[in-house]
């Protein structure tokens, strides 16, 4: 009966091990923190080149250059990007 309280014992801590491990998650990654990414613990990876903090999203619109060609808008202003010479 010892033997087998042990073994039941040993099987409900190895569950209860990996359920920490799921839920913990992974725990060496980088976190935007303050328009900025910051190391937690220890990343494997190197640091995101995207932007980190508020994104800014511009309208889909086009202008219509001279030479026939359109251009988007792009930049933190979303202007309009200069028309090709």
């Amino acid at each position: 009966m010892t033997t087998k309280k042990q073994i039941i014992t040993i099987i409900v801590l190895l569950i209860l091990l990996a359920v920490m491990f799921i839920i913990r998650g992974d725990e060496d990654n980088w976190i935007c923190e303050g328009n900025g990414w910051v190391k937690h613990g220890n990343p494997s990876s190197p640091i995101p080149t995207e932007q980190c903090g508020e994104q800014i999203f511009c309208t889909t619109e086009a202008k219509l250059c001279p030479d026939g060609s359109g251009v988007g808008r792009t930049g933190p202003n979303c202007d309009f990007a200069p028309c090709p010479n």
